[in-house]
């Protein structure tokens, strides 16, 4: 968000939200029937001890209190110091629904959007009023969030570093066809379908934040194959939620890469990869890695730092270091193929939590 005006004021600081109609918050609740209410009607709610506004929406028939707009933050101060205000961000109104049978796993409708699940797991260790590292999982085409967090072991991060971790499943098997991301110009069913997988991923951050208190300098995206081609695609379209992703054998997929702020990267890749070619091109038709990597903070000035790191036996590396500690890294594993590896969400994880957005 950036400042739109400024003025003197002698007053304290405020926070000003979209005038609503007087309806009582107590007995309102997001996902609470609100059937007696006119649509499009607005309360101001208390979630979290934080202030969340709600609209009354026509959500599968049914008229339902939804998370609604961003508040629009003016800061003042007495005396003679300067006051900005600031444009709220694009409002998403979007329903999550908690399965009754599994906890963990939870529905989200995004507003105009066919409805999505994904699966939660907060640690055990997780403390209210602490902020918590979010870490959410992307598995490849074909693939599903219960296969992915097998394969990567998150979990055992989660609950080791108190990560918030979540798995969010593709779009596909619903209809018979294998699951998959619209990543740009891949793949699946929801590429054909245009499906807009940025936005649902910001409505499932904004549905965690609302529940739990997240450490806004370590949200981070990590994603194998098309997983990782959609993590590069946050990268560009959501960097002011994503601080940094772990890509394991993917590509950025997008014609261009408009990133707002910088992004740490690490993407690691086998060298024997026959499916998303370390040197690109292929089926998927990939730009060579190296050159990929770049492109995303490719305007804020990162310098090449390969030349001083240390040889190891079986893999070659590169680095680039931005501001504001931004770090790019890409690691080709000699002989490895297309698949994910416990030491690599090792790898991933180490470099994640060294690389909070300063």
């Amino acid at each position: 968000m950036k400042a739109v005006k400024k003025v003197f004021v002698a007053l304290s600081a405020i926070l000003v939200w979209t005038a609503v109609p007087a309806v009582s918050a107590n007995a309102v609740s997001i996902g609470q029937t609100c059937a007696k209410t006119t649509l499009g009607t607005r309360v101001s709610i208390g979630v979290s001890k934080k202030p969340v506004i709600v609209v009354c929406r026509n959500v599968a028939g049914r008229k339902k209190w939804i998370r609604a707009a961003v508040q629009t933050l003016a800061t003042t101060t007495t005396s003679t110091s300067t006051t900005s205000t600031t444009v709220p961000e694009p409002v998403i109104n979007f329903t999550d629904v908690v399965d009754s049978v599994d906890p963990t796993l939870h529905t989200i409708t995004v507003e105009g959007q066919r409805p999505r699940k994904y699966y939660l797991n907060v640690p055990s260790t997780y403390t209210p009023g602490t902020a918590s590292p979010l870490i959410i999982g992307f598995h490849g085409i074909g693939g599903s969030s219960s296969i992915f967090r097998e394969w990567s072991k998150l979990d055992i991060y989660a609950e080791e570093r108190g990560m918030i971790a979540v798995y969010p499943e593709g779009y596909g098997p619903e209809f018979g066809v294998e699951a998959s991301w619209n990543a740009g110009l891949c793949c699946g069913l929801a590429n054909l379908n245009e499906l807009d997988d940025v936005t649902l991923t910001s409505a499932i951050i904004d549905s965690i934040e609302a529940k739990y208190m997240i450490d806004k300098s370590r949200v981070w995206a990590v994603g194998f194959s098309n997983g990782g081609m959609l993590s590069y695609r946050l990268a560009c379209e959501l960097s002011e939620k994503i601080t940094a992703i772990g890509v394991g054998a993917g590509s950025l997929m997008s014609k261009t890469c408009n990133t707002t702020k910088p992004v740490s990267i690490i993407h690691l890749h086998g060298s024997s990869d026959a499916d998303i070619l370390f040197n690109g091109f292929g089926f998927y038709n990939t730009r060579d890695v190296v050159s990929n990597i770049t492109t995303v903070n490719a305007h804020f000035g990162c310098t090449d730092v390969s030349a001083t790191l240390s040889k190891i036996v079986g893999q070659t590396d590169w680095k680039w270091t931005c501001p504001n500690g931004i770090d790019v890294q890409v690691i080709k594993y000699d002989g490895q193929g297309h698949e994910w590896t416990f030491a690599w969400t090792k790898e991933v994880i180490k470099f994640l939590f060294a690389h909070p957005r300063k």
